[in-house]
């Protein structure tokens, strides 16, 4: 087990599956005390107890980001069982991370800093055919990550943004049920379309928000780091 997370106390939004969960485990393993916030219970739950058979040290704490004590009980319930929060990572709710930020911002400059990651996407910069409200909110999270990242740095507080391409997630597998497809169709359709001629794994995006997150990225701020095979590139 690495320890490049060893000491830290991390909230992660949307922890209950894909990327989430994903990022759950790897910061987990990297030795951090993870808080899986998520409004599903089962499977905020399912999380917290794989990280706990594993060795790592989780907690799954329901939360609905949409609503503003709830994200205020989730910040108490981290410190009061964690003793602070050092880490951020705000994978769920393109339309509300403002207020998890802003609630939990105070107890990041109480611990003397922290880092923050943002989950945007390609599609924070690239324009697609009817998704105007996704992109459009994809691009205010990277926007409003460089905007963060200039109003904490002198805090001691690191926020950038992972911007994923075509993930295995379920909600990729659902997208492709939708249309009648599988994931089979997926992977055909998807894979020439990047350099790497693949789809990822939320595991590797995971891999990057640890980096980001850890003291190997100390001097890395406002950034925004395209996981997506090279597909952006382009």
């Amino acid at each position: 087990m690495t320890v490049k997370l060893s000491g830290r106390v991390a909230i992660v939004t949307g922890g209950g599956a894909g990327i989430g969960r994903a990022i759950c485990e790897r910061f987990a393993a990297d030795g951090a005390s993870v808080v899986v916030a998520e409004l599903d219970a089962n499977l905020g739950r399912e999380t917290a107890e794989t990280i706990g058979k594993n060795k790592g040290n989780a907690r799954f704490v329901h939360t609905d980001i949409k609503d503003e004590e709830s994200i205020k009980s989730l910040i108490a319930e981290t410190v009061s069982a964690f003793g602070g929060l050092n880490l951020l990572v705000n994978n769920a709710g393109a339309f509300v991370i403002r207020d998890v930020n802003a609630t939990a911002v105070p107890e990041l400059k109480k611990a003397g800093g922290g880092a923050i990651v943002n989950i945007g996407s390609i599609s924070s910069v690239l324009g697609q055919g009817s998704m105007v409200t996704y992109n459009a909110t994809k691009g205010a999270i990277l926007t409003m990550t460089r905007c963060m990242a200039l109003d904490l740095g002198r805090e001691n507080i690191r926020v950038n943004c992972l911007c994923p391409g075509n993930i295995k997630t379920r909600a990729l597998i659902n997208h492709m049920k939708s249309l009648g497809k599988s994931y089979a169709d997926a992977e055909r359709e998807l894979s020439p379309l990047n350099f790497l001629g693949r789809i990822g794994t939320p595991e590797e995006v995971a891999a990057c928000a640890a980096f980001l997150c850890s003291d190997d990225a100390s001097y890395v701020t406002g950034a925004s780091l395209f996981v997506d095979g090279g597909y952006s590139a382009q």
